[in-house]
């Protein structure tokens, strides 16, 4: 894993934390974007010394092979004065520069690929968090949506659960309806009770009625009865 892909790793942990903290998935979204884009920033300042590095470093070598080819030159022109001597020393002076080339090549080569690899990383994550903003709003309502379901089941799930709550309503119905059914039999007993002291009232009326027709009735009914009885 590369260095950048360790910091996108770091980050998205961070992200997380924040994430916890907040309960709209707009908020959560824009501070994701928020900190990716920090990351790029970051990083894109940490390649810029990357390659001032390797650009420096080539510049070292280029200049090494220009000394290089400058004393050859500097051989060549002293072999054709006829100043050998001139000529070895030029020669062990381009063979200093050489070497020292030599070393600065594989160094600048290691530089120059790694600048390479670190500029398709800021790609990449350029290329995540474009795509990223292109799906914010898909996954915003992807979010409300599995929220809305999971309120929803939570919500069943409370209604169909007994509780204690649900307990007591029922030993309170239970209790209203005894009462309601005691309350009716008290009734029917006052009724009762009731209807008995009227006949009772009717009779003593009847004894003492002053109707000469209801008088009459009475003794026919008397004979009636004494007759039956002999």
């Amino acid at each position: 894993m590369s260095i950048f892909s360790r910091l996108f790793k770091v980050g998205q942990a961070s992200v997380g934390k924040v994430v916890d903290k907040l309960e709209k998935p707009e908020l959560m979204l824009e501070q994701a974007i928020r900190d990716k884009e920090k990351q790029i920033r970051e990083s894109k300042q940490a390649i810029q010394q990357c390659i001032a590095t390797e650009r420096q470093t080539k510049a070292m070598l280029e200049k090494e092979k220009s000394e290089k080819f400058a004393w050859e030159q500097k051989a060549e022109a002293a072999m054709r004065a006829g100043r050998e001597d001139l000529a070895v020393k030029a020669l062990e002076r381009a063979s200093e520069h050489e070497q020292r080339a030599n070393g600065l090549l594989p160094n600048w080569e290691s530089q120059r690929a790694a600048v390479d690899e670190l500029k398709t990383e800021i790609q990449k994550m350029e290329g995540e968090i474009a795509e990223f903003k292109r799906n914010k709003d898909f996954i915003i309502a992807q979010s409300k949506a599995a929220q809305v379901k999971k309120d929803i089941y939570e919500a069943k799930a409370r209604i169909s659960k007994k509780d204690r709550s649900d307990d007591l309503m029922a030993r309170m119905k239970e209790k209203a309806e005894r009462q309601g059914y005691e309350a009716d039999a008290a009734k029917e007993l006052a009724d009762v009770s009731s209807g008995a002291t009227s006949l009772e009232d009717e009779f003593k009326d009847l004894g003492g009625a002053a109707n000469p027709n209801v008088q009459a009735k009475l003794d026919a009914l008397k004979s009636k009865l004494g007759a039956t009885a002999n």
